[in-house]
């Protein structure tokens, strides 16, 4: 019986892993029309946003304060999935909240699928490899929807990205995202 689940294994493995994108090979044009490739820096998180999202709205100085204190290291994108925002609307967002970092529209749903977001405001951190080295919430800030600490205790994003820099275990990998639910139309 355990031969029939290796050998069934070795047939689904390689469809599964080929139904998703090499992540050296993921091209990504921003909303400004710059290409990047998330393997450039040494860690690219991607941030899943939404302009109708307030908690998206909330943690965008946390963000820009995370991309500029260590922008040698690291490149945040931030990710619209498509919910049909124009780029105009995206554009007003970066302007509206000073964003530093890369804005992309993810209308094809291709890094909503690559990375199995379902949450705005939502973090996957990954190294040049494409090893995936933390996935959630940016901190503790929020407790519940509408609930929120006075400040936050654990700095999630932060403390990973420091902690891989360092060849440090990233503890924790995961914890929950809390905010608004992707549109999946």
């Amino acid at each position: 019986m355990k031969w029939f689940f290796v050998i069934l294994g070795c047939f689904f493995l390689p469809a599964l892993h080929a139904q998703q994108p090499a992540y050296a090979s993921l091209k990504l044009k921003t909303t400004g029309g710059e290409t990047l490739s998330p393997a450039s820096k040494p860690l690219t998180a991607f941030v899943f946003l939404s302009p109708d999202c307030p908690l998206s709205r909330n943690y965008t100085l946390t963000l820009n304060d995370i991309q500029q204190s260590r922008k040698n290291a690291l490149q945040i994108i931030g990710v619209f999935p498509d919910a049909g925002y124009s780029d105009n609307e995206i554009k007003a967002f970066k302007d509206k909240y000073a964003i530093s970092f890369a804005l992309v529209s993810d209308k094809r749903s291709q890094l909503q699928h690559f990375t199995r977001a379902a949450i705005t405001p939502e973090v996957f951190l990954y190294d040049n490899r494409g090893a995936l080295l933390y996935k959630g919430a940016i901190d503790d800030w929020v407790v519940s929807l509408g609930r929120k600490k006075h400040q936050p205790e654990k700095h999630y994003l932060a403390d990973a990205i420091d902690n891989s820099l360092q060849h440090k275990t990233v503890s924790p990998a995961e914890t929950k995202a809390i905010g608004c639910f992707i549109s999946t139309k």
